[in-house]
């Protein structure tokens, strides 16, 4: 199952709204914001990351408030804690970066609030997940769309793998996608200060776009657009071969790099992702997503049982793969939609002393200056 709205992009329509003031005495602001728990554990070496926040008063806002200097830990079945610290990112919350889960652990989330409240989640077991067997491409053209809308070509994404005999195994797909970045800022209307690491606004408004180059080796992070889950209910112990798990853009003729995972995630997981599937489908739109379906499955208040809580507890295993898509075989009459860069490089004028022409790369959810695992030039 899969939508073009991922939970992905449900929370990072949260974390715009980060420069609002953090609570501190864990009063809700109003009857309409709810506590909001975005919490992964995975086998990988950390730091795993659990976020804790109000979301909006309107559940279709983009805003929320951090919570700041709550307790919060991992405990395991055999009674190990793992401590979490908070980062100077307010509300975010890590694991040491030697920590993982292990296959066959049974992991509980807890949460004290610094006025006493606490939460705590199901016990949630991880389970494996087989091994990518293969990945194949293949160029798809969607005739309903007119040429040159960047929607009509692309490049679908298919995984053969073997579900196992062990029944109620559970996915989902995810991908990251690596490109050069050239750009590290573009000021539309005014400038780039290098003291601030910001554009700002001249006194007198312009209709002038200026681009301004990265310092050193860049790269800009993409994400894939799907909530894509798959539940053997029907195929169990099955050799699964091409199921659909991404689609790519057609937007070069480069190799496409993708850092690619499936993940054995738990029933309550895919539970809930299948819940947002189907209320994005039934609605058309991410922001017309009912609160109760964002509910969490597997977390709640051991202070006030009735309170209601956003998000979810997520706990799966994962094999990952690097994987370039060949984009020069398509048909000859298809062409790629190739995106352009508005406005003008900036150079600093002749002879003028301590200018500056080129910007940080800062490593961040969307570029980074770290070159990616199995890059090639």
């Amino acid at each position: 199952m899969k939508n073009k709205f991922p939970i992905y992009l449900i929370l990072l329509l949260l974390l715009v709204g980060s420069c609002i003031t953090p609570i501190t005495d864990f009063t809700q602001i109003s009857s309409k914001s709810f506590l909001t728990i975005e919490a992964s554990l995975s086998d990988q070496l950390g730091p795993h990351k659990v976020k804790l926040y109000f979301s909006s008063d309107k559940l279709t806002g983009s805003y929320f408030t951090p919570i700041t200097r709550a307790k919060v830990y991992f405990t395991d079945e055999k009674g190990v804690i793992e401590n979490l610290t908070e980062s100077s990112t307010k509300g975010s919350y890590f694991t040491s970066t030697k920590f993982s889960g292990r296959i066959g652990g049974t992991y509980t989330l807890n949460i004290e609030t610094i006025d006493g409240r606490k939460y705590q989640s199901q016990a949630e077991t991880m389970k494996p997940v087989p091994e990518i067997e293969n990945l194949l491409t293949r160029f798809e053209v969607q005739d309903n769309y007119a040429k040159g809308d960047p929607r009509r070509a692309g490049f679908n994404l298919y995984v053969d793998f073997q579900d196992p005999l062990t029944t109620g195994d559970n996915y989902q797909w995810y991908w990251k996608h690596y490109e050069r970045a050239y750009i590290c800022e573009t000021c539309m209307g005014g400038s780039y200060d290098f003291i601030r690491n910001s554009c700002v606004q001249p006194r007198i408004p312009t209709d002038v776009t200026l681009n301004y180059r990265c310092d050193g080796d860049c790269w800009d992070i993409t994400f894939s657009t799907d909530l894509n889950v798959f539940s053997d209910n029907y195929l169990n112990g099955q050799r699964i071969t091409g199921k659909q798990v991404a689609r790519v853009p057609f937007d070069g003729v480069s190799p496409y790099y993708l850092q690619f995972e499936q993940r054995g995630i738990t029933r309550n997981s895919y539970n809930y992702y299948q819940g947002l599937n189907a209320q994005i489908q039934n609605n058309g739109t991410l922001f017309d997503v009912p609160a109760e379906t964002r509910f969490s499955f597997n977390v709640k208040s051991t202070t006030n049982p009735t309170e209601k809580i956003l998000g979810i507890f997520d706990v799966y295993s994962v094999r990952k793969k690097i994987f370039y898509i060949d984009r020069t075989q398509v048909p000859k009459d298809e062409t790629p939609t190739i995106k352009t860069i508005q406005g003008d490089t900036y150079s600093c004028p002749p002879l003028q002393v301590g200018c500056k022409e080129v910007v940080q790369c800062f490593d961040g959810l969307f570029r980074t200056p770290f070159k990616p695992t199995g890059w090639k030039e």
